[in-house]
């Protein structure tokens, strides 16, 4: 009896919408992609820990710069967004204004900024396969 309203209550989560969690253990792809509008809310209660956690969003790059060894990919920011910043090791000629999916070690230096290191930049439809 106890099997039925287990697997009962299990249908009816799988019914609702799936949690957004943007965040996954170091080198593993999170279940969910934040969108820049959703970073504030989906990262407010989440600490800069001792251990690794990686963090994924989707946004139109702002700023891309490539200092000859570091690459620097700065996304979201748009108040009340906190903005977002993937270091690399290369630009993949990606361009500002091209939206890009992010993921890296979470680090949050202050409730405006979010910087991922290390960080891997993709093109969104490269980020689904």
């Amino acid at each position: 009896m106890a099997v039925l309203v287990i697997g009962s209550t299990q249908v009816a989560h799988g019914q609702e919408e799936p949690e957004k969690n943007p965040f996954a253990d170091p080198d593993m792809q999170p279940s969910y992609r934040a969108r820049c509008h959703e970073v504030r809310e989906l990262t407010k209660d989440r600490e800069t820990g001792a251990t690794r956690v990686d963090f994924s969003v989707t946004g139109p790059l702002a700023l891309v710069h490539f200092d000859g060894t570091l690459a620097y990919l700065g996304l979201c920011g748009t108040a009340p967004d906190p903005k977002v910043l993937c270091i690399t090791y290369q630009t993949n000629d990606m361009k500002v204004g091209e939206v890009v999916t992010v993921a890296g070690g979470y680090s949050r230096p202050n409730p405006d900024f979010i910087v991922l290191d290390p960080c891997l930049a993709q093109r969104p439809e490269k980020a689904a396969e």
